[in-house]
């Protein structure tokens, strides 16, 4: 379905200034006739799920091509906020109601668990992505939001499974606006999580890859994909077809391009992201210590992390996309900006945070990216039911930094042989009840209250 491809000239984000000639890399002339794994995707999902398929054995590696529609890792991963911030209490309440208090611990200490894996990874790869640890605060600034942050808070700390409860933290009244530095600040919530630059840390796995003989191939769209006779993969690209035995989409937001199945369980859903700085680059700018989560209302939220250059990097601006179906949903056009997003930003650090409020900045990147929402808001992982050997790891929901890497690392492992279950939560599995659910709630999901304070 060629209206989900990604379009050929998406807007320049920040991360993407440290492109450089591997970005168009290709491994060979020419695509190979057959081989044994193809990975449709070379972003954050792909990459890491090439890495661990590859470790512990040269020849996984050299089997396995990796085919992407544009210029390596320009997609979501190299679109977002950088930021690596597990969900710990907001949405216990309604994921609880869902899946009971096993089942949302299982989701919460797996996000909870990416900020040592991640770390790890890192620094046993040697890996120059400006990782850092910090805490998260959540600033709640609507009525609604803040009842349903304390709700959600206390009764998080009564589930006798969630691993990570002593590093959340509550505070209230000027111990908030104090904490936070958000002046009408009522309540804020903190707790561990972490920020590093994406696009590095998924070239640096893919060039680990290459090393070890992955075929890696830019600007090379696949248009379609059929299943064989004999249960194999024919993969359609303009450059060639190729057969393949086993096949995984690391596609997000564009899946439904190449698996029709998920045309209405994973959407492409427009976002806007900024990168800001200093308007006099003498200064060092008033760093904050903590990352961000800044909620208007339920659905009106922006992100952001405090980059140790002294950067800022926002991402969020939904009062203008939120309200417009039009604007965002089932749109994959990431070469222009929404209406009203780049003002957004304008001394957007001054209005937010009291210790900026005499100090000039500026965004000098602002960007769009397509976001791969599911019709649950969680993730599809394993193989398609009733296609054997074709596997799908997607559909994050704009929340892949704290879901990624270890639903990789568990795929890859399930894909090499190993015996068990999957070690992700039972909720991020692809099941056939989940397939022929027709119950969709991203726009449910996006409401934002006509009150909210802007």
């Amino acid at each position: 379905m060629s209206q989900y491809l990604p379009v050929a000239n998406g807007m320049k984000s920040f991360w993407l200034t440290a492109e450089s000639d591997f970005s168009s890399h290709r491994s060979t002339e020419e695509l190979p006739k057959e081989i044994d794994t193809i990975i449709i995707g070379s972003g954050y999902s792909g990459a890491t799920t090439a890495y661990y398929l590859s470790q512990g054995d040269l020849k996984n590696a050299s089997n396995i091509l990796m085919l992407e529609a544009r210029n390596i890792c320009s997609g979501a991963t190299a679109r977002n906020g950088g930021h690596l911030k597990p969900e710990l209490y907001y949405d216990y309440n309604s994921l609880k109601n869902i899946y009971g208090e096993k089942g949302v611990a299982e989701i919460m200490n797996f996000e909870y668990a990416h900020l040592e894996a991640v770390k790890e990874l890192v620094e046993k790869e040697d890996i120059d992505c400006d990782f850092v640890l910090s805490r998260a605060c959540d600033v709640h600034l609507h009525s609604k939001s803040v009842d349903k942050a304390i709700s959600n808070y206390y009764s998080m700390t009564k589930n006798p499974y969630l691993k990570y409860k002593r590093d959340v933290q509550i505070k209230f009244g000027d111990q908030a606006r104090i904490i936070s530095k958000v002046e009408d600040s009522p309540v804020c919530v903190t707790y561990s999580a972490g920020q590093l630059w994406p696009y590095k840390l998924i070239i640096h796995l893919l060039k680990h890859c290459v090393k070890k003989g992955m075929n890696l191939q830019s600007n090379t769209p696949v248009r379609k994909v059929e299943k064989l006779n004999d249960g194999r993969y024919l993969v359609k690209t303009p450059r060639g077809d190729i057969i393949t035995n086993k096949l995984i989409l690391a596609t997000n937001a564009y899946t439904a391009s190449v698996e029709p199945k998920f045309e209405d369980k994973i959407v492409p859903i427009k976002g806007i992201c900024s990168h800001i700085v200093s308007s006099d680059p003498t200064k060092h700018t008033p760093h904050l210590t903590n990352t961000y989560g800044i909620r208007f209302g339920e659905a009106n939220t922006d992100y952001l992390i405090n980059r140790p250059d002294g950067s800022v990097v926002v991402g969020g601006a939904k009062k203008h996309i939120f309200p417009y179906k039009d604007v965002f949903y089932k749109n994959v056009d990431d070469s222009t900006l929404i209406k009203g997003s780049k003002e957004y930003f304008d001394n957007y650090m001054q209005k937010r945070f009291y210790t900026w409020k005499n100090f000039d900045s500026k965004p000098d990147y602002v960007w769009s990216g397509i976001l791969g929402y599911s019709d649950d808001s969680l993730p599809y992982v394993g193989e398609l039911p009733g296609d054997k050997n074709k596997f799908i790891i997607a559909g994050f929901h704009g929340h892949g930094m704290p879901r990624v890497l270890l639903c990789a690392k568990a795929l890859a492992n399930f894909i090499k042989g190993d015996k068990g279950p999957m070690a992700i939560p039972q909720s991020f599995k692809i099941t056939p009840e989940r397939m022929t659910g027709t119950k969709n709630e991203i726009l449910k999901s996006l409401t934002i209250p006509l009150d909210a304070k802007l």
